[in-house]
């Protein structure tokens, strides 16, 4: 195929998808600046293998899998950060937010690679289960089962589990002594 095809190929790919691939990514990353560098970084990474992407059984998925990664991986490296200066008391509904994303990010790290896929282009890009089987070569029964493999874990992992009070000391057991009032003076 003679280059300015797939230029153009590669164009429209980019004019469709690039809208939809911003909002993934700021729907995992809740911030539009990271939501559009990460976009970029997917896009560039399409370009760099169009010829074969452009053959991939469903190249829209494979560049939202893209999206989701790039998004997970910024997440897993922003999470292990220190907060250096912040209140850990969270007054704001967005600092709820994103300690949920952090939550969730490490309950993803306890999933198999492609538990991780699956979950990602479920339900954070929103992709049916059957163009997730097709992006990932999955049967549709496979995917059900690693969806509720993930799920049932995630679940585990991000419910609070309930505290147990810590034993308390009972009080010495009173001498003779003290019960009589007597004293060592």
């Amino acid at each position: 195929m003679e280059k300015s095809a797939d230029e153009s190929g590669f164009r429209s790919f980019y004019e469709r998808l690039q809208p939809r691939a911003v909002s993934v990514a700021r729907r995992l990353l809740g911030d539009s600046a990271l939501a559009e560098d990460t976009a970029a970084e997917a896009f560039a990474r399409a370009y760099a293998r169009w010829e074969k992407v452009r053959q991939h059984p469903n190249p829209d998925a494979w560049l939202l899998r893209v999206v989701g990664n790039i998004a997970v991986d910024y997440l897993r490296r922003d999470s292990r950060k220190p907060l250096l200066g912040v209140d850990p008391v969270r007054t704001d509904p967005s600092g709820d937010a994103a300690a949920l994303r952090i939550d969730l990010t490490d309950a993803m790290q306890h999933l198999s690679g492609r538990q991780q896929e699956v979950i990602v282009l479920r339900y954070l890009i929103d992709l049916p289960e059957e163009e997730v089987a097709a992006a990932l070569g999955m049967s549709n029964g496979s995917v059900k089962t690693h969806l509720h493999r993930a799920t049932t874990k995630l679940r585990t992992r991000m419910t609070p589990q309930p505290t147990v009070p810590a034993p308390t000391t009972a009080p010495a057991p009173a001498t003779s002594a003290s019960q009589n009032g007597a004293t060592d003076a």
